[in-house]
């Protein structure tokens, strides 16, 4: 049977959701469905001083109202995972007392239609009493500086310093040395779909369908917020428009919805708007860097070392543990001997930070690829030779960095580094740019280039479980939830090749936490390595067990056998045979298997460069053409994978040139809609877009994948800022381009500063 590995197959699931026939969470019809709003706070810091419910509680078709006392004891707060030196500031579901950021809820109410509730909603008058706020990093730091919450010591809730070798050292002597101070805005997620959940109550069981990354993260929340057992909660994930990893994290929201539902006896269903779901989700980035890059006069690296300031909201999401993927991805691809750099998580008066696409990544990247343009200018060389010179080169691999990881180091596991560059450099026709550059034609054309090491894939045990049903279905659950990366498309294909199975005879369900045991969320690029290598697993299992019953059905070993597109036979004599669906017993075949990764991340590499060509009048940013040479392994479905490129390089591109969630000083929020907040759109993407894969092989897994979901992402904000700052050199020899986005309006200023 011909492979289904590797073929570029359509996506199974985009039939429904390009013909309205999607099934998201805001979708779900139920019978007495209630709806319920949020009074949230409009300042930053502020006490609650009183609530006046009065008006509200005789409007019509009002249910129920909560305020934070109205809410029991184990429900008030959300717990989230926080590195152990953290200093924790729980997120309450209502606020009492301090409100922290502005869109932190206040009281929650319940009606029998939106409008309603939100009616109701309007009713109901908070007096807040003004706080000092800083909502801003740079306010947070300022000498004298407000507390983000009353009673704080310091606005620092998290110290660390990563290191190895001695990078204070290398900065003496003969070294040349490169400084710059990099700052990165704020970003949203800006999912297609806003927020949402749905929650229903059946005897002492509860069904939540909600807009997330995790199906079993909520699960756990909600059961542990309500005071259940996890079998008592069920939460479905079926569509979900967009998760981009702000949707991994879990919400008050969530847990206030199947608080009405389990207390009300009623389905209830919360829908965010798209000003709240901006000013209320976790946003990502909004760091500061201040760095220095060490090397010897020939331009070989000798160490990186300096300090990271990162914003992490008023409370302490999954943003607490950004530096511990920020500063790792800093090696990128080179050979760095010494490194030390302090990471301090820094609270503000803003909404929480978690994980936005790269989750991390692209900030570290954006470091050292920035200082190696900035060093290279202090070297009098090419940005592309300096590259080279120092490339971990393939005979090295696996290569250990030295990076202190738990209680080892980071190893990358394969690539061909110098090859990535090679293939981009011809691609993107990089000396003949430079050729262009010498005879300029009234336009300030720049070419820039990027490496990139990616972490894929994190955690272990993960589950898939199949089904086998005497009618030649194969139903496949997977513990994982996709908002868009096609699991069950190449999950199909895996299960199709490693069972033998049609895979028009194949279903797949995931985002159920009924389907499978305990499963991680979807994020971190880890969909193809888990997913993938437990879906063959597990397929590996049922075939086994199918083949040792047919064994003894047509009395051979099971060694010689053969099932391939649903039929059992003998290698070699293929005339003694059975339908496979004599093999599966009465009641089907049903196989659970966890697959634990044994080696860690597989780490996944490119190199990206660009051409661009920048208004001198206007600031504006042409791209001309852009190049992505990458490697992410085995590739399981080239259609796939392609997509996350491109859709990769649109997100990278929001980064580099749009994306900027502002705050100012006093915590206000102003950018709380898509009139203010600007992203990639079609025209941005218009241009010429070439990728090339590189399958480099791994023995880190037993299907050989890498991840691809952030490697189009990870390397784009260092390309373009590499290619700007290249072009603007033309007018302005001195620019230095750091800060991220890069608007026009800051172009325009460096291109006439002296």
């Amino acid at each position: 049977m011909p492979l289904v590995i590797g073929r570029p197959l359509r996506r199974l699931e985009d039939p429904p959701l390009i013909t309205g026939q999607g099934h998201y969470a805001g979708d779900i019809k139920l019978d007495g469905l209630l709806h319920m709003a949020l009074v949230r706070s409009t300042l930053a810091h502020a006490h609650v001083s009183s609530i006046d419910l009065g008006q509200a509680r005789a409007m019509a078709g009002v249910v129920a109202i909560w305020t934070a006392a109205d809410l029991p004891e184990q429900t008030r707060f959300l717990t989230d995972w926080l590195p152990p030196d953290m200093k924790d500031r729980p997120r309450p579901v209502l606020v009492a007392g301090e409100v922290n950021s502005v869109g932190d809820a206040i009281v929650a109410v319940v009606a029998e239609t939106p409008y309603q509730a939100e009616d109701a909603a309007a009713a109901i008058f908070v007096d807040l009493e003004p706080l000092p706020a800083a909502g801003t990093l740079e306010a947070a730091l300022a000498d004298g500086a407000p507390r983000v919450h009353e009673g704080m010591e310091s606005n620092i809730g998290r110290s660390k310093t990563f290191e190895y070798g001695d990078a204070d050292a290398a900065f003496s002597g003969d070294s040349v040395i490169a400084r710059a101070t990099l700052t990165t805005a704020r970003i949203c997620g800006a999912a297609m779909e806003p927020r949402v959940v749905t929650a229903r109550r059946e005897d002492d069981r509860l069904t939540v369908w909600a807009s997330t990354q995790g199906v079993f993260t909520v699960r756990d929340q909600v059961a542990e917020r309500l005071g259940l057992e996890k079998e008592q909660v069920r939460v479905i994930a079926e569509d979900v428009g967009g998760g981009f990893g702000p949707k991994g994290t879990v919400y008050p929201e969530e847990v206030l919805a199947a608080h009405a539902a389990w207390t009300l006896h009623r389905p209830v269903r919360w829908t965010a708007s798209r000003s709240e779901d901006t000013a209320t989700t976790v946003m990502g980035h909004g760091s500061r860097f201040e760095m220095e890059i060490a090397a010897g006069p020939d331009g070989r690296l000798r160490a990186l070392r300096g300090r990271l300031l990162h914003d992490i909201g008023a409370y302490g999401a999954a943003g607490a543990s950004q530096p511990d993927i920020i500063v790792p991805h800093m090696m990128s691809a080179y050979v760095l001997p010494a490194f030390k750099v302090q990471a301090d998580v820094v609270h503000t008066n803003a909404a929480p930070t978690g994980f936005v696409r790269g989750g991390g990544r692209p900030l570290g990247n954006y470091v050292i690829e920035r200082m190696l343009d900035r060093l290279a200018r202090e070297l009098d060389m090419d940005p592309a030779e300096l590259r080279r010179k120092n490339l971990v080169q393939p005979g090295q691999m696996p290569y250990d960095t030295g990076f202190p990881q738990g209680r080892s180091t980071i190893v990358y596991d394969s690539g061909d580094y110098p090859r990535l560059l090679e293939t981009a450099l011809e691609q993107v026709r990089y000396e003949e740019v430079r050729r262009q550059q010498a005879q300029p034609d009234g336009r300030l054309v720049g070419v820039g280039v990027a490496c990139c090491v990616e972490s894929s894939g994190f955690g272990s045990g993960e589950p898939a479980r199949v089904r086998l049903d005497r009618d030649g279905t194969a139903h496949l659950f997977l513990g994982s939830t996709p908002q868009g990366q096609g699991h069950r498309t190449f999950a199909a294909q895996v299960l199709a090749d490693r069972l033998g199975w049609p895979l028009e005879r194949i279903r797949v369900t995931a985002g159920d936490t009924s389907g499978t045991p305990f499963a991680l969320l979807t994020a971190g690029s880890r969909s193809a390595i888990h997913v993938g290598n437990a879906t063959s697993a597990v397929a590996s299992s049922a075939r086994r067990r199918l083949l040792e019953r047919a064994a003894e059905l047509i009395e051979a070993d099971p060694v010689d056998l053969v099932l391939e597109d649903g039929v059992i036979s003998v290698r070699g004599a293929p005339a003694k045979s059975l339908p496979v669906a004599q093999a599966i017993p009465e009641g089907g075949l049903d196989v659970t298997e966890k697959w634990d990764t044994k080696q860690g991340s597989a780490y996944s590499s490119g190199c990206h460069a660009a051409v661009v060509a920048v208004d001198p009048e206007t600031g504006g940013v042409e791209i001309l053409r852009y190049v992505i040479v990458c490697d992410t392994g085995r590739v399981l479905n080239p259609l796939t994978m392609m997509g996350q490129m491109h859709g990769g390089l649109a997100h990278g591109l929001g980064y580099a040139l749009f994306e900027e969630a502002i705050y100012q000083p006093d915590g206000n929020f102003v950018s709380g809609s898509f009139l203010d907040y600007t992203m990639v759109s079609a025209p941005e993407m218009k241009t010429d877009i070439r990728v090339v894969s590189m399958d480099g092989s791994t023995d880190s897994n037993p299907e050989g994948v890498k991840g691809a979901g952030e490697s189009g992402t990870i390397p784009v904000p260092a390309t373009i800022s590499n290619a700007v700052e290249d072009a603007i050199r033309r007018r302005n020899p001195e620019a230095i381009v750091n800060r991220l986005p890069v608007t026009p309006e800051r172009l325009y200023d460096m291109l006439r500063q002296r």
